[in-house]
C-alpha cells in the first residue's frame, strides 16, 4: 500500500520532533520505508537517509520527484527550495526504532485496507465501509447523499448528532433551507478536491462524490484547529472517496430502496401525465417493492403551505418521505410533491397523525385522495387531491391536510357530478353497503334506500319492506355500524340524498 506525506507525518509527529523542510506539490504516494544506499533501487519509497548522504544526491535526480525523505541531522538551506517532501529528525534518534515505527504506520493502513477489501468481497453495505474507514479518522466522519440524508456515520463524540441529524437520519430542515439558499453551497457541489464549508455551528472538510459525472453525495469530516490534523484528514477523504465511489458503481445507489423504487417512480410519473403503462412493466415495478395491482392506494399531493413564503425542496423531501414510511412512493410533479401510499400495507388512520407532524415540520399543506384500487385510478385521485386542497384551504385555513371525502359533498353542490364515476364521488358508506351486500347476500343498501324514500320513517319503511319494525331497527343499527353515518346530521343526509340520486341514475 502507498501512503501520502501527511498520512506518514501525522502519525510520526506523535512520537518524534519532526520538521518539514520542503514539500512536493504533486502529492505523491510512496511505498514502505527503506534505508538509502547509493545505486540501490529505491524510487517510489519512503527513504531514510543521513544528512551527509542527502547532500550527495544530484539535484536533478528523479528521486526528488518520486520519493519522500526522512533525514537524520541538519540539512543545507538549498533543500528548502527543492520540490520534494523532506522531514528532518534529530541525528540522535534511533534509526531502527524510527524504521519500526514507520513500518507500524504502514501496517496500520494496510489492516484497514484489508478490512475494506473484506467489505467488498462480502457484499456488505456503506455502513460497514464507513465503519472501517472511520478507524483511521481522528474526527467524526459522515457519508451523505445528494438529498441531505445520511447514508452512514462514524460519529466520534457524537458531533453530528448535536444538531446536525434529525429523526429521519437527515440534515434538519432549517439547515437544508440555509444550504439551498446559499449560492456558494450550490457552486461547491461541482468541486473535485477537498474543500472546507462553514456553518454557524461547525466547519467541515468536504469531498464530493460523483458517478458518471453526476454529483451523488459527499463525505464530511469535522474540521479541527490543527492544520496538520486537517491536512491528514483531507488525504484520508481522498482515499475514502475512491472506496465509496467504487461501491456506488457496484450498487448504483446509496440506498438499496432507491433502486427498487426507480421503476415505480417512472410508472407514477407516467400515470400522472395520463400516459399508458404496459402491464408487464407495471407489475415488475410493483413487484420490486412487493406491491400488487390489487392493493388499495391513496394519493397525497403536498404543496408549500400558503401560510409561509417557502420553496418546495423536493430533492430533499421525496427521499425523506420514503425513508420515513417504507410503503410510500414519492415524486415531484407540477411544483407539488405527489406521494402514493399503499393503503393495504400502511393504514391511513395510523399514518395521518405522523403525516400532520411531517407537514407541520416542513411547512407543507396536503390534499388526500379517496382510497382506490390499482394504478388506473391515479389521474382521478390526482384531481381529488387538487379539489381537497383548493376547497379545504378556502373553507378552513387551520388544518395541515385536507381529505377529499370531507369536501366531496361541497364539490357536488358546487360543480355537480362532473366526470367522476359514482364510486369516486358518492358517500363512501353506500359503497360499503353495496360491497357487504355482494359478499354476504344481505340487502342493507336496499333497506337504507327505502328508509331514505320514506323520509326516515321507521314504521313506514318496515311496512314497505314487509318486515317487523324491530327487525328493521336491528338492521338499521347494523347499517349505521358498517357505514359510520350520522343520519341526524343535516350534511350527512344531504350527501346521502345526492349520492342515492347519482347511484340510482347510474343504475
Amino acid at each position: 500500500m502507498k501512503l501520502t506525506f501527511y498520512q506518514i507525518y501525522y502519525h510520526l509527529k506523535k512520537k518524534y520532533e519532526a520538521r518539514r523542510i520542503s514539500c512536493n506539490p504533486g502529492k505523491i504516494k510512496v511505498k514502505r520505508p527503506v534505508y538509502y544506499r547509493e545505486g540501490q533501487l529505491c524510487r517510489g519509497h519512503l527513504i531514510l537517509i543521513e544528512s551527509g548522504e542527502l547532500r550527495k544526491i544530484d539535484l536533478e535526480s528523479s528521486l526528488w520527484k518520486d520519493c519522500i525523505f526522512i533525514c537524520f541531522g541538519e540539512v543545507d538551506d538549498i533543500f528548502c527550495r527543492i520540490d520534494t517532501d523532506l522531514l528532518v529528525l534529530d541525528k540522535k534518534e534511533s534509526r531502527e526504532q524510527v524504521l519500526n515505527d514507520l513500518q507500524e504506520i504502514f501496517q496500520y493502513f494496510e489492516d484497514v485496507e484489508r478490512a475494506v477489501t473484506d467489505v467488498f468481497m462480502e457484499n456488505q453495505d456503506f455502513g460497514e465501509l464507513i465503519e472501517c474507514l472511520g478507524r483511521i479518522f481522528d474526527t467524526s466522519l459522515a457519508l451523505t447523499d445528494a438529498n441531505f440524508s445520511y447514508v452512514a456515520l462514524a460519529d466520534r463524540d457524537g458531533r453530528f448528532k448535536k444538531g446536525f441529524i434529525n429523526e429521519s437520519r437527515a440534515l434538519p430542515m432549517p439547515l437544508v433551507s440555509q444550504l439551498i439558499s446559499d449560492p456558494s453551497y450550490q457552486r461547491s457541489t461541482t468541486l473535485a478536491g477537498v474543500y472546507t464549508y462553514s456553518l454557524e455551528q461547525m466547519t467541515f472538510l468536504c469531498k464530493n462524490l460523483f458517478f458518471e459525472g453526476e454529483f451523488t453525495g459527499k463525505l464530511l469530516a469535522v474540521s479541527c484547529t490543527s492544520p496538520l490534523n486537517n491536512e491528514y484528514h483531507k488525504d484520508l477523504l481522498h482515499m475514502a472517496a475512491e472506496y465509496v465511489e467504487r461501491m456506488y458503481e457496484r450498487f448504483g445507489a446509496f440506498h438499496m430502496a432507491d433502486r427498487a423504487l426507480d421503476s415505480l417512480h417512472e410508472m407514477l410519473r407516467l400515470k400522472l401525465r395520463g400516459n399508458s403503462v404496459p402491464g408487464e412493466r407495471l407489475r415488475t415495478a410493483l413487484g420490486n417493492v412487493s406491491w400488487s395491482e390489487d392493493d388499495l392506494y391513496y394519493l397525497i399531493q403536498m404543496r408549500p403551505s400558503y401560510r409561509y413564503d417557502k420553496s418546495l425542496y423536493d430533492k430533499y423531501l421525496c427521499p425523506q418521505m420514503e425513508l420515513q414510511w417504507k410503503d410510500t412512493c414519492c415524486v415531484a410533479y407540477n411544483d407539488s410533491l405527489m406521494v402514493l401510499l399503499n393503503g393495504s400495507r400502511l393504514h391511513m388512520t395510523d399514518f395521518q397523525p405522523e403525516l400532520a407532524y411531517f407537514l407541520r415540520e416542513n411547512l407543507l399543506a396536503a390534499g388526500i385522495s379517496r382510497r382506490f384500487r390499482g394504478f388506473e385510478g391515479i389521474q382521478t385521485a390526482f384531481k381529488q387531491t387538487d379539489i381537497a386542497l383548493e376547497m379545504g384551504i378556502k373553507k378552513d385555513s387551520t388544518p395541515w391536510y385536507f381529505r377529499f371525502d370531507d369536501y366531496a359533498l361541497d364539490y357536488i353542490l358546487i360543480h355537480g357530478r362532473g366526470g367522476f364515476e359514482p364510486e369516486q364521488i358518492c358517500a363512501p358508506g353506500l359503497l360499503v353497503l353495496k360491497g357487504h351486500d355482494a359478499k354476504m347476500h344481505t340487502e342493507y343498501y336496499k333497506t337504507l334506500y327505502c328508509y331514505f324514500q320514506c323520509r326516515y320513517n321507521a314504521a313506514l319503511t318496515a311496512k314497505k319492506l314487509f318486515i317487523h319494525r324491530s327487525t328493521f331497527l336491528n338492521r338499521l343499527e347494523r347499517i349505521l355500524e358498517l357505514t359510520q353515518m350520522d343520519l341526524e346530521d343535516f350534511r350527512s343526509r344531504l350527501y346521502l340524498s345526492a349520492s342515492f340520486y347519482i347511484m340510482e341514475e347510474e343504475n
